[in-house]
């Protein structure tokens, strides 16, 4: 009796099993590193947003008011609400500046910096 060469039925299923639990495995990780790449790059343009409005703070000529302002701000198409609220200090002429960003229409923090202000 001649032997056929080639896959029986059941070999060929365990091997499209073992098959679809990898791609799953790949396609769950994957995801994952797009989410956290959508993340990072969020906080990262909130950096940004934060770091531009302190240097902004920084660059006035003027004497910044003690109290809290809200602005917005865009940064690579996407919305911010940045929270910037001016603090005395034990110093006399220096201010605190704490700064917070998050996204238009979200409530959670995405950045938070502080910095000081001497007066001119």
């Amino acid at each position: 009796m001649r032997r056929r060469r080639g896959f029986t039925l059941l070999e060929v299923l365990v091997a499209l099993f073992i098959l679809a639990v990898a791609l799953a495995a790949i396609m769950r990780n994957l995801t994952g590193a797009i989410t956290t790449t959508g993340a990072l790059r969020n906080r990262t343009l909130a950096l940004w947003v934060a770091d531009g409005r302190l240097a902004h703070v920084e660059a006035l000529t003027k004497w910044p008011g003690l109290g809290v302002t809200h602005t917005r701000a865009r940064e690579d198409g996407r919305a911010f609400v940045v929270r910037t609220h001016v603090l005395r200090t034990a110093v006399g002429n220096l201010r605190r500046i704490n700064i917070t960003v998050r996204r238009a229409h979200h409530r959670d923090t995405l950045m938070r910096l502080a910095g000081f202000v001497r007066q001119p």
